[in-house]
């Protein structure tokens, strides 16, 4: 390979992981609302109470628009781990000057 090649090669590696971290610290850590003594996120509402954090479900928001997101969310960390592992395993399968069609579709779906 050459030396531009191998950089190029390196940067693409680093973008993935970088967008696979990213989604799941989207997905884990989002919270939508916090005060000193509510934190409201993606998954549920912690409410402190006596010091404690005591966990409850959402109740304002439509069941099928918090499913939708959560859902959403999920596969884009699926698909995006998903296409750096075909990216991986393309680099190495793939005959020189072939494209990487497969995986930039899987990043895309991801978006």
């Amino acid at each position: 390979f050459h030396k531009g090649t191998m950089l190029m090669l390196a940067g693409i590696v680093v973008l993935h992981i970088t967008t696979v971290i990213l989604l799941l610290v989207a997905t884990i850590d989002n919270a939508w609302w916090i005060t000193s003594t509510v934190s409201t996120d993606l998954w549920g509402r912690w409410e402190l109470t006596n010091l404690v954090w005591h966990y409850t479900n959402l109740k304002n928001y439509p069941e099928e628009y918090l499913q939708t997101v959560q859902a959403t969310s999920v596969l884009a960390c699926v698909f995006s781990i998903l296409a750096l592992f075909v990216f991986v395993a393309q680099l190495f399968t793939l005959s020189k000057g072939q494209r990487f069609t497969f995986t930039g579709i899987l990043q895309l779906i991801a978006c």
